[in-house]
């Protein structure tokens, strides 16, 4: 697993490089925010294929666990792939309704998500 950090207008964002899965459970979560946080950063992106397909299925609430480590330790989080493949009406509402802030966002496009997570939350 790489890890990139972005300077965006004094803002440190991380984004984590890897092709496998890196996060499985809220354990792996809370790992990438203690490394986030040695390092004073608050900003993660996330790529949809480093995310466990059981990520997706938001009946078993693993993306709920997992997302409010994130909200909890204030480490607002992007995740970047194309959502539109996933046919779950409540995925969908549940993107929706996250992309109303900045403490977690879904898109498919890498640049808008840095930019959205260099502006103050």
């Amino acid at each position: 697993m790489n890890v990139i950090i972005h300077d965006i207008n004094g803002t440190q964002v991380a984004e984590m490089q890897s092709e496998g899965i890196i996060i499985r459970s809220a354990r792996d979560a809370a790992d990438i925010i203690g490394q986030l946080s040695a390092r004073g950063i608050k900003k993660l992106i996330l790529h949809e294929r480093n995310l466990c397909p059981e990520f997706w299925q938001l009946s078993n609430g693993l993306a709920g666990v997992i997302l409010q480590e994130f909200t909890n330790c204030s480490v607002a989080a992007a995740l970047v792939g194309v959502f539109d493949q996933y046919k779950s009406k409540s995925l969908t509402a549940f993107i929706k309704e996250s992309n109303l802030n900045n403490q977690v966002i879904f898109s498919d496009n890498t640049e808008l998500v840095k930019m959205r997570l260099s502006k103050e939350l």
